[in-house]
């Protein structure tokens, strides 16, 4: 496994940004990079289960081992769903090196009105190349989306 890290600052507070990242209505405009049509099911919370998906390819689902509004949130992959959000059957090794990939997002105050999004992944390495390129992209688009609201 290896961590990847990626950031962004963005010029709101943190609990605006947490509130963005945890907004259903906002989720597509970032998660794009990833594909049209992301959306998602499931409790923001600790203990909770989250499946991101889109409505043609199906996606991924996750337990939440730790979140701390405004703060910090670790998501732990453990199933692929498919476009209803079932979960399917591992049927290749892409998907097998998948489950257990971590999640991290960290939310830190660099000033007033200023928030570091932190993003670190522990994946395997055969995702690296699809994460150096669609996650700078998504934190462009986050970015973009907290600083449009006055």
């Amino acid at each position: 496994m290896k961590k990847l890290t990626y950031s962004a600052i963005i010029n709101k507070t943190k609990d605006f940004v947490f509130d963005k990242l945890t907004d259903k209505s906002v989720y597509p405009k970032w998660a794009k990079a990833w594909g049209d049509g992301m959306t998602y099911v499931g409790e923001w919370k600790k203990g909770g289960y989250m499946s991101y998906f889109d409505n043609s390819q199906g996606g991924t689902k996750v337990i939440f081992e730790d979140l701390k509004p405004n703060e910090y949130i670790k998501a732990k992959h453990i199933a692929m769903v498919n476009p209803d959000n079932v979960e399917v059957e591992l049927t290749d090794d892409m998907m097998k090196k998948w489950i257990g990939s971590l999640e991290e997002y960290y939310l830190n105050e660099e000033g007033s009105d200023i928030t570091k999004l932190e993003i670190v992944m522990t994946v395997d390495e055969a995702f690296q190349d699809m994460f150096d390129t669609t996650w700078p992209k998504a934190l462009n688009y986050f970015k973009e989306v907290c600083e449009s609201y006055s």
